[in-house]
Formats: structure tokens, C-alpha cells, sequence
């Protein structure tokens, strides 16, 4: 277990740690490298890697099949955790913000491939890329309390580059169409510079959000997020007989902590923020022990 920590875990902490201490010490626009990683740097992952990827059709196929599957379990059990609990209105919607969204990309990503190698983060973006659009379409809406229609969340899906660099790149791959260097090479540069840029933001975001609010609930999130999100990850990897690294990077990556990026829903919407936030930092903190258990186990025991 010292060596996943070493090896998978403990590189993200140490970059995210450079982010923290960076935005301590000078002002950072953290919005406009955000942007910038959401923008450019995503996106050109996402295509160089689904692009050369040599992924089986039937894990791709898989993948999917387990999202929809898994997710719809996980918000059965959210919804019906906040219904035993009598939560209405705010208290209702940010918790389903922190156990619903995952840190797939920032974290998840690097994880994956630092743990698993190019195949993990293969698997990790197919994984990662619905999570990224449902941030900006059924995250708005669960902050917003139903008061964002299903149009403006269709909009909102076809104006992320994500969305294009998946389809691109899946065609150009599926039918076996090359790309002149001159347009290669950059998309490469660009990708490489995703995952460190993607950690440095975790970093400085974390320096923004708090421990100190409502810790109960912030408790209660974490271990539905870290804990019995992989669970119910599991259940689903094993009733559709998805097995090896494809299964592996599932559980981990469903095991994420939850995402930064509902602290700027929760405040633009006004869904108890300091609640949010302080979810946010109470699992980061815990997903070093059990993120790295899982790590462990999965690489061990799957």
C-alpha cells in the first residue's frame, strides 16, 4: 500500500500542494487557468489520447454500459438518503452536488495514470467525459433547483470542446484516418501540459474552501462519495461481467472526492456554499487514505 501511495497518490498531492502554496503566495486568476485547462488543454488530451487509443470495442461499450447503470444507482441511493432525512429545497441540492460529482478529471486523471499507465487513462477519459459534461448540465440544474430547463442544459453540452474532441477523435480513430504532424505534434504539446495544469488548479481551489461549516453533512457526503459510490461501483462491474484494468479504473475513479467545481454552483446559485465547500475539503483530505486503499485492493483482489 506504501507504494500505491508513493507512486499513484502521493504525485498528485505534492502538485496540488505547489498549486496551494502558489496561490498563497501571489495572486493567481485561477478562473482564467481553469478556463484555459477547460478550453485548451482538456480537450487536446481527450483528442490525442481517444485518438491513439487501442481500446477494445467492448470496453468502450462497457464503460458506457456501466455509467448508465451505475449512476442512475447512485442517485436512487442519494435521493433516497435525502428523503429518510427529511432534506428539502438547498439542503437537498447540495447534497446531492457533493455526492454526486466526482473530481473525475483533476484528480481522477492523474490517478488513473499514475496507477494503471496509458491504459488506465484511456479508460479514465472515456469515464471522465460524460462526468465533464454532466458538470455543466445536470450539476447547473441540481444547483439551481429545477430552475434550469432541459434546453439551456442541451445548450450548454454542445458548447463545451470536450464534447467535439471525443467526437473527432472517435472518428478519426474508428476509421483509421491519420493526422500530418503539423497538426499532431501541437495537439500533443497541448495535452501534455493538461493533467499538471488540471492539478495546480485543484491546488489553488483548495486554498478557497473550508473545514470548518456544517460537518455533519460534509461527513455524510464524504462517505457516501469515497465509500459507498465504489461500492455500488462494484455491484455494477460485477453484474455486467466487466472485469480486469477496465473494471479497476471504474471503482477507483468512482471513488473520487467531490468536485471542486460545485463550490462555484453552490455560490452562483446560493445552495448552502459553505456546506459544499466544506464537503469538498473533508473528502479531498479522506480520499488520501481511501483512495489509495482502493488503489490497493483493486490492483490486489480484481
Amino acid at each position: 500500500m506504501i507504494n500505491v501511495l508513493g507512486n499513484a497518490i502521493f504525485p498528485v498531492f505534492l502538485i496540488a500542494a505547489i498549486g496551494a502554496l502558489l496561490g498563497r503566495l501571489i495572486t493567481v486568476d485561477v478562473r482564467s487557468i481553469g478556463r484555459l485547462a477547460l478550453f485548451v488543454f482538456s480537450p487536446a488530451l481527450i483528442f490525442a489520447y481517444l485518438y491513439d487509443a487501442e481500446i477494445p470495442a467492448v470496453d468502450v461499450i462497457n464503460i458506457v454500459t456501466f455509467l448508465t447503470v451505475w449512476l442512475p444507482a447512485l442517485y436512487i441511493f442519494c435521493f433516497a438518503l435525502c428523503v429518510i432525512s427529511r432534506l428539502r429545497g438547498q439542503h437537498r441540492s447540495s447534497m446531492l452536488l457533493t455526492t454526486m460529482f466526482m473530481n473525475a478529471a483533476n484528480y481522477g486523471l492523474p490517478v488513473a495514470l499514475f496507477a494503471f499507465g496509458s491504459a488506465g487513462l484511456e479508460r479514465a477519459l472515456i469515464f471522465a467525459v460524460p462526468q465533464h459534461l454532466m458538470s455543466g448540465t445536470l450539476a447547473v440544474y441540481i444547483a439551481a433547483s429545477g430552475s434550469v430547463g432541459v434546453k439551456q442544459a442541451l445548450i450548454a453540452v454542445t458548447k463545451m470542446p470536450t464534447f467535439y474532441a471525443v467526437i473527432a477523435a472517435l472518428i478519426l480513430n474508428v476509421f483509421n484516418l491519420g493526422l500530418p504532424s503539423a497538426i499532431s505534434t501541437p495537439i500533443n504539446l497541448l495535452a501534455g501540459a493538461a493533467i499538471p495544469t488540471m492539478i495546480i488548479v485543484l491546488g489553488i481551489q483548495l486554498t478557497n474552501v473550508s473545514l470548518k461549516d456544517d460537518l455533519l453533512a460534509a461527513g455524510v457526503a464524504s462517505i457516501v462519495r469515497l465509500i459507498v459510490s465504489p461500492v455500488l461501483a462494484l455491484g455494477a462491474t460485477l453484474l455486467l461481467g466487466i472485469d480486469g484494468i477496465t473494471q479497476q479504473v471504474l471503482i477507483v475513479l468512482s471513488g473520487m472526492p467531490t468536485a471542486v467545481y460545485t463550490t462555484i454552483l453552490a455560490t452562483e446559485f446560493e445552495t448552502r456554499p459553505k456546506q459544499v465547500t466544506s464537503a469538498v475539503a473533508t473528502s479531498t483530505l479522506m480520499s488520501l487514505i481511501t483512495v489509495t486503499t482502493l488503489v490497493w485492493l483493486v490492483q490486489n483482489y480484481l
